[in-house]
């Protein structure tokens, strides 16, 4: 009597941890086992709706959960689950070591998507988000063998599918407003060695691409239409218990394992017209971290008859942040028409 009773105890307690849920509010969190990586996975909104966003955000070493503000909260969670997913080396992985090429964020990214599609069902339509360094991650999912069966939809945020072009474009991009803001008297001490630096060095190389993102972050700052983000991110670490220690570590060990060098020789914008998914391609007018003229490359190159994009006039390299509620208003109108 008292082994069947803890048997019951044990499978009640079993199916009470279960971490898979289908409701209208819906949070999850569960881990990604690959190679030696373990990858946080939370899923926050309404898993009943058939329809799951999932993030593959910035870095390389950055995370997804930053991604989750209140924006996300009250328009985009109520009509669809959002997918939050710690690339291997990124935000609050963990692991003894495991390999760091490209090519195994791509097979992570195939076994995520089996596992979504396992647990909540094979119902669920999943729409790819890839932001600056997943804007990389998401098309070279999406060229490879049979990978776009698995998804209903891609949209592309400041995406960087191809790094010599975008290092190109910055530099270009830097020169011009730098110009234009010395000559109309704003903010000389910050743009005179942007210049000088743009206008005595190549865009190739390693060290200048770290100069040129650096100060691509700082234009984005100084220019006057660019609208200033509400979000808090300290209150989002705080809010979402993240763990900051983990993300330190992260960021160091993808410096370290120098994990988006292979970009620079991999051939996505060659291989676009491979990509026939339905697709929408969202960018800040002063994004000189991943510059428009990106966008503009996958709109000519790309297969997909059906693509839309949006240019957020007084937005840099996250709208989402600069003009939240425009941005998540595209989005949504996106998914519910696709």
């Amino acid at each position: 009597m008292l082994i069947a009773f803890a048997i019951a105890i044990m499978v009640l307690k079993g199916c009470y941890n279960d971490p898979f849920t289908i409701a209208e509010n819906t949070f999850d969190h569960f881990f990604l086992y690959s190679d030696k990586q373990i990858m946080p996975v939370t899923v926050s909104g309404n898993t009943a709706s058939g329809k799951m966003l999932l993030i593959i955000h910035g870095g390389p070493g950055g995370g997804a959960l930053v991604y989750k503000d209140s924006y996300m909260d009250e328009m985009v969670e109520p009509d669809f689950a959002v997918v939050y997913w710690d690339q291997r080396y990124a935000g609050g992985s963990q692991g003894n070591g495991g390999p760091s090429h490209i090519s195994n964020f791509r097979r992570d990214m195939v076994k995520l998507i089996h596992l979504l599609k396992s647990k909540y069902g094979a119902h669920q339509k999943i729409y790819l988000f890839g932001h600056s360094w997943g804007g990389f991650l998401a098309p070279y999912f999406l060229i490879e063998t049979n990978n776009q069966e698995l998804v209903e939809g891609w949209i592309q945020v400041g995406g960087a599918h191809n790094y010599l072009m975008n290092d190109s474009l910055t530099l270009q991009m830097l020169l011009f407003y730098g110009q234009q803001e010395l000559n109309a008297g704003r903010n000389i001490n910050d743009w005179r060695p942007i210049v000088e630096f743009c206008s005595n060095n190549d865009f190739r190389g390693r060290s200048n691409a770290i100069r040129l993102n650096q100060y691509a972050h700082l234009a984005e700052t100084l220019m006057p239409d660019v609208i200033e983000p509400e979000f808090d991110l300290i209150s989002n670490f705080v809010s979402l218990k993240i763990p900051l220690t983990a993300h330190l570590t992260n960021l160091f060990a993808s410096g370290i394992q120098k994990i988006d060098e292979p970009t620079y020789t991999e051939p996505i914008s060659e291989n676009l017209y491979k990509i026939n998914t339905p697709a929408l391609m969202l960018w800040g007018l002063y994004d000189f971290v991943c510059p428009p003229g990106l966008m503009d490359d996958i709109l000519e190159r790309v297969g997909s008859q059906q693509i839309e994009y949006h240019l957020f006039q007084r937005s840099g390299h996250s709208p989402m942040a600069n003009e939240p509620e425009l941005f998540w208003s595209s989005v949504l109108d996106w998914i519910h028409r696709n």
